[in-house]
């Protein structure tokens, strides 16, 4: 199967988990194609100044691959990392980030996340 670029189904999601301005996503999986193993394989973007807030994994893990622009990924411990194109964010079961977009330009990422129970 070939999914073509505009048939993805899209989101934009206000204040994503209590974040700054809205985060955009384009639905690479959905639903049934998961097999049960995940909840997303997407696409996502922050425009400059926008960001998903703080949030802890339970009952699963997020990888996120960054594509374009730069950003901070902020972990435990008050721990923050910058990241740009190339870098990879990955958040076990238990743990918790938030991403911000601290660039001119929209932060552009692969997000995936499966279930570990």
């Amino acid at each position: 199967m070939i999914r073509k670029a505009g048939d993805f189904s899209s989101q934009r999601m206000e204040k994503f988990k209590g974040g700054e301005g809205y985060f955009a996503i384009e639905n690479i999986l959905e639903g049934d194609e998961f097999y049960g193993k995940g909840r997303l394989f997407a696409k996502g973007k922050l425009e400059p100044g926008h960001s998903v807030g703080w949030h802890v994994h339970e009952g699963d893990m997020e990888a996120c691959y960054f594509l374009s622009g730069h950003g901070v990924v902020y972990e435990e411990g008050g721990r923050c990392q910058e990241v740009q194109a190339g870098d990879a964010n990955i958040v076990l079961d238990g743990h918790g980030h938030k991403i911000v977009n601290t660039a001119e330009e929209p932060l552009v990422y692969i997000a995936l996340v499966l279930y570990t129970r």
